[in-house]
């Protein structure tokens, strides 16, 4: 069973208005698709996770024509789950046709990036993963990130990329350090937001890599 670890670059015509919201605002700091349901109707069923304004990526979702439905689940001040019915057309239904046939299977999450990318990790044969690339919609670039034998993706790309960079900033600031050097407040100052939201994004981002090396999941 092998993988493929792909970055998928938008242009400003194929990308999905709701990612577009995200890169085009400071409404949405992370945004990843946790699961996916294709259904024979053409009706994808989605579910996301965001850190960000949800009062704002609501009205965004209601401006969206291809949503049918759509329910969103707050967790705590900052993050929410969006549940979404959406209609895939034209450029978006031939890329849900590219990695969905045969064998193919979409492993979560896929993340939603700056400058229209969208990163994710497809397993299936070798054959069914060579077509997907090849049917890969005009308009989007295609970058391989990695490739092999699959045997569950690293602790990191469980990671939101604000994790990252709170483990990034920690670092730097000497968080980690023993003695320890930086604190809590000097990793917010680099992030560029309370010591509060810092502290989360660190105990968020510590337990992932914690449960990781213990064979366990969050």
């Amino acid at each position: 069973m092998k993988y493929l670890r792909l970055t998928l670059a938008h242009s400003t015509t194929t990308i999905h208005p709701m990612h577009r919201f995200a890169n085009e605002t400071d409404a949405v700091e992370d945004y990843r698709m946790l699961h996916w349901n294709t259904a024979s109707n053409g009706t994808n069923t989605l579910l996301f996770y965001v850190e960000g304004d949800r009062e704002a990526y609501v009205d965004a979702l209601a401006d969206v024509d291809s949503v049918v439905n759509y329910t969103v689940t707050p967790i705590d001040d900052e993050a929410f789950y969006a549940y979404v019915d959406d209609v895939a057309d034209g450029v978006g239904k031939q890329l849900v046709d590219a990695v969905s046939q045969g064998s193919l299977v979409l492993a979560s999450p896929l993340e939603y990036l700056d400058e229209g990318r969208v990163r994710f990790t497809l397993v299936g044969s070798p054959a069914d993963l060579r077509a997907a690339v090849d049917a890969i919609p005009d308009g989007i670039q295609v970058e391989l990130d990695r490739a092999g034998e699959y045997d569950d993706t690293p602790a990191v790309d469980g990671l939101t990329d604000r994790q990252r960079d709170a483990l990034g900033a920690a670092v730097e600031a000497g968080y980690y350090e023993v003695p320890r050097r930086g604190t809590v407040a000097d990793v917010a100052e680099r992030l560029d937001c309370s010591p509060g939201t810092a502290s989360e994004h660190l105990r968020k981002a510590e337990a992932t890599l914690v449960y990781e090396a213990v064979g366990e999941s969050l």
